[in-house]
């Protein structure tokens, strides 16, 4: 039941944040072709007996609460979805009480503990977990007991590692096999970044913890325990351990460490070393900072598919994410109002983050577009974010393009992204002094559906940039010609970089605070 994924994740606490917001982010990697949107639920009150499926093919169903919360959410369209056993996978969510997760990054257990605790064919997966979670959660405890709940009860499909955040405290949980889990409060002064790896070593480390009941009996019974610093058990190593540890992930862990704190993680990548959970970074980090993590090719080291042309390495920055977010929560806002996602439709390296706010009221008309199933296997850069920069990516990556195309188009959404952070940062500041609770969602909503129009368009534009150009350049011959005896010459050819000739700026406009007449007018 193990997902052949390659996510990446991402946690910076808040006494660690450039701007005092909870930020945590994962990349959805998967080499397919699978579309995603985004979606805000509403909020239902009382209307019980509705249910939710637990298991990967929607055959086990669990009941909900009768009031549920409204939340916003990344999951597949429908096209997708029709290709993909009828999974819709949310993959992150935020609701109204600032309540927002991400799962999962795909963990490795360990043979042994597997054989102990075999995985539920019908238990909860990463594909049906985060919106059944954030649905009914209030808090970020409550969420993760909700979640660790349906373990115990359904058992689980998959091994998977989540994130689940409020205002005041983020959990991060391991699941390991059908019925043995995890979780542990973060601490506010520390970052995170791994790859498709466990790295929760010694419970005793952290503030705060939930297991499952039977963590430390079972694997002292079937003898796959393991022990360390004053007799503790140590996790990492009696789950999971060395024979799980591959290059593929492990690498992707060590960049994110180097990137943070480069004073202490070289450049050079070592397979053999335990790069912590939880560590702390040079300076403070932010969210543009972390934007820039899942755009990294391992430029600057030996291993850089790019400078070397190597194809043997598991980059972070690659093609084959089908979207990443990254998720602000701010401590002293308003929770209707405190989560802000940025949601890339498609792979980042080069793409563009766009905001949806936990306050919006609905999305923007290109992001919030459903492809129907009649039409899977269409794939329609007219209508669909996803599509646009699934084909960017692909177009823009590899030794012989990442120069002339990749560099400008990233350049350029380097710049919208920098204005967007800080645009979206006023219009929260401002949007937090109104009163009317209406007003407030309808400007934020107003706001976050410009960006993600602006960036569509602007995003179709450069698309149709790179393939004018790069048809315009084809040709198989590497070396110039004379135009007069059309002879082959020796030197060869260099194309220059593309323009990329938009207005970036634009980006940073801030909407005038509306006054008591603007929800009538608009």
């Amino acid at each position: 039941m193990q997902s052949c994924s390659a996510c990446t994740a991402v946690y910076v606490g808040p006494d660690v944040s450039a701007d005092g917001s909870i930020i945590f982010a994962r990349s959805n990697d998967l080499q397919k072709v699978f579309g995603e949107h985004i979606t805000v639920t509403p909020k239902v009150e009382n209307e019980p007996s509705r249910l939710m499926p637990v298991s990967l093919d929607g055959k086990i169903k669990t009941e909900i609460p009768a009031t549920t919360y409204q939340y916003t959410a990344t999951p597949y369209m429908n096209s997708t979805v029709v290709q993909n056993q009828g999974i819709h996978n949310a993959a992150t969510c935020s609701n109204e009480y600032g309540v927002a997760m991400t799962m999962s990054v795909t963990g490795f257990p360990n043979n042994a503990s597997l054989e102990a605790d075999p995985l539920v064919k019908e238990g909860i997966c990463e594909d049906t977990a985060t919106d059944l979670v954030i649905c009914q959660s209030k808090t970020a405890r409550e969420g993760v007991e909700t979640l660790l709940g349906i373990v115990d009860k359904y058992g689980s499909s998959g091994s998977d590692i989540a994130i689940i955040a409020d205002q005041k405290e983020v959990w991060y949980v391991e699941i390991y096999t059908g019925h043995q889990y995890a979780a542990v409060k973060l601490p506010r002064d520390k970052v995170s970044v791994f790859g498709n790896e466990y790295s929760l070593e010694y419970l005793s480390d952290y503030e705060d913890n939930i297991t499952s009941k039977d963590l430390i009996s079972l694997a002292e019974e079937k003898g796959f325990a393991v022990y360390g610093k004053n007799g503790e058990i140590n996790l990492f190593d009696t789950y999971s351990g060395e024979q799980t540890t591959t290059d593929y992930s492990h690498m992707r862990t060590w960049i994110g460490h180097h990137i943070l704190a480069p004073s202490k993680y070289s450049t050079v990548y070592n397979r053999d070393s335990m790069y912590p959970l939880c560590f702390s970074p040079d300076k403070k980090v932010s969210i543009e900072d972390v934007s820039q993590i899942y755009r990294n090719r391992y430029e600057g080291t030996e291993y850089s598919p790019d400078e070397t042309s190597r194809g043997d390495m598991r980059v972070i920055g690659s093609e084959t994410t089908l979207s990443a977010h990254i998720v602000q929560v701010f401590p002293n806002l308003p929770a209707e109002m405190s989560c802000v996602s940025w949601i890339s439709s498609g792979p980042p390296v080069y793409g563009v983050y766009v905001p949806i706010s936990n306050d919006c009221i609905n999305v923007s008309e290109a992001y919030g577009a459903n492809q129907p199933e009649n039409e899977s296997g269409v794939f329609d850069t007219n209508k669909y974010p996803y599509y646009v920069f699934k084909d960017l990516c692909t177009r823009c990556l590899g030794p012989e393009n990442y120069k002339i195309y990749g560099e400008p188009v990233q350049g350029y959404w380097h710049e919208a992204e920098s204005n967007m952070f800080s645009g979206m940062s006023k219009v929260i500041t401002q949007a937090a002094k109104i009163k009317d609770n209406n007003i407030r969602a309808k400007y934020i909503t107003s706001y976050c559906n410009d960006m993600q129009t602006k960036a569509f368009k602007d995003g179709k534009q450069i698309l149709n940039n790179v393939i004018w150009e790069q048809n315009y350049n084809s040709n198989t011959f590497k070396t110039g010609q004379n135009p007069e005896v059309h002879q082959m010459m020796g030197e060869k050819v260099t194309i220059d970089p593309i323009e990329v000739k938009l207005n970036a700026s634009e980006y940073g406009n801030v909407p005038e605070v509306p006054n008591n007449n603007w929800l009538i007018s608009i």
